[in-house]
C-alpha cells in the first residue's frame, strides 16, 4: 500500500499527525511553563516532551505534573 505512495502523498497521509504531534508538544511546554513539576526538574521535563515525540507530552501530563 505504502510502496506506491509518492513524497506528496505521504506527506498529505501524515500532515493531521504532525499537526497534532506539534499542538501537542507547544501546549505541554506552556503548561510547563506555568505548572510546578515533580520528579524532575522543568528542564528535563522539557527535553523529554521535544525528544519524545508523542510519548513525552503524554508522560508529561500523567506523571510530571504537580497536582492540588
Amino acid at each position: 500500500m505504502l510502496g506506491n505512495m509518492d513524497m506528496e502523498e505521504m506527506l498529505k497521509l501524515l500532515a493531521p499527525v504532525i499537526v497534532l504531534q506539534f499542538a501537542l508538544m507547544i501546549f505541554c511546554l506552556v503548561k510547563l511553563k506555568n505548572d510546578r513539576v515533580k520528579h524532575l526538574p522543568k528542564w528535563a521535563w522539557a527535553l523529554i516532551i521535544i525528544i519524545f515525540n508523542f510519548v513525552g507530552p503524554i508522560v508529561y501530563l500523567l506523571l510530571g505534573r504537580e497536582r492540588d
